[in-house]
């Protein structure tokens, strides 16, 4: 059976290649010599054909052989990549999202939007974009939108782009998924674009975008009058939509403000509600001043 010896040594130094060792990623040392070893053993084998043909009952071996070692050379390019195998990679792929290049455009496909974040930058960064993407829980206003784009010298209307596949689907359904769509022109470019992208919260899960207003449309206080006015009357309407509440006390400073926690013992009846944002599900926040403040603009 020396065909199957010959198969054995053409596949044993597979084994000693792994993508997740230093010398097994794609271009190591490692790789290019295991590369170059079964197209020498491919090479040998082609020279063999043009020996005298073997006995009939032999020529079925013969050929698996030659296609085990093609085989081989098409499964290795998974390790070595397009740099070693001649081709340019214009898309990449993992268990969180996959890209492709179409026209001057990147489009990223969601497919995980609950994986770990590392995943989403490595896909960008593998192919030469110098993109940082988050994807946070959100409040249902801002699900699936870009919630924040910034970093580096990047234009402030720099096309990136969000949508749902298939449009105006439900998120909370199997098929439908989130889309980013990135400008080719900042491939090579120094500097990083960080950007956020709103995913629905797991149950009991904090919205990242805390900064954003409670009475925005898709939201439990669409159109509610909020900012200016006392807290009692703020209460009442949270607790007409079934909701809580929890506070933070605004501490005015020049040029701005900040908030803090603030525990609802804490805050009386008469005090000015600011803003009201988004907490959890079921929750608000209510941003509070124990009484009006001339720095503050309020949305009256």
């Amino acid at each position: 059976m020396r065909d199957i010896d010959e198969i054995n040594e053409l596949l044993r130094p597979l084994a000693r290649i792994s993508p997740d060792e230093p010398g097994g990623r794609a271009g190591g040392a490692r790789a290019q010599a295991l590369f170059a070893d079964i197209i020498a053993q491919e090479r040998d084998t082609t020279t063999a054909a043009a020996l005298p043909r073997r006995p009939r009952g032999r020529r079925f071996g013969h050929r698996a052989l030659l296609g085990l070692a093609a085989s081989a050379v098409l499964t290795l390019g998974a390790v070595l990549g397009p740099s070693l195998l001649g081709g340019v990679a214009t898309s990449y792929a993992n268990s969180a999202v996959e890209i492709h290049e179409e026209a001057d455009t990147y489009v990223a496909r969601i497919k995980d939007p609950y994986a770990d974040q590392r995943k989403f930058s490595e896909a960008f960064r593998s192919l030469g974009l110098n993109v940082e993407l988050r994807v946070i829980p959100v409040s249902p206003s801002a699900v699936g939108e870009i919630v924040s784009l910034g970093g580096g010298n990047a234009p402030v209307n720099m096309p990136i782009g969000a949508r749902k596949e298939p449009a105006d689907c439900d998120l909370a359904d199997s098929g439908c998924f989130m889309v980013v769509t990135v400008p080719a022109a900042i491939k090579g470019t120094p500097d990083v674009v960080h950007f956020e992208l709103g995913r629905p919260a797991k149950p009991g899960e904090s919205y990242e975008n805390d900064w954003q207003s409670a009475t925005r449309p898709g939201e439990p206080l669409a159109g509610v009058k909020v900012s200016g006015r006392t807290v009692d009357d703020v209460l009442a309407e949270v607790g007409k939509h079934g909701l809580s509440a929890e506070f933070r006390r605004v501490v005015v400073h020049e040029g701005g403000y900040t908030v803090e926690p603030l525990a609802a013992d804490q805050v009386g009846g008469d005090w000015i509600v600011f803003k009201v944002i988004p907490a959890r599900e079921g929750v608000v926040g209510l941003e509070v001043t124990a009484e009006r403040q001339t720095g503050l603009e309020y949305a009256d």
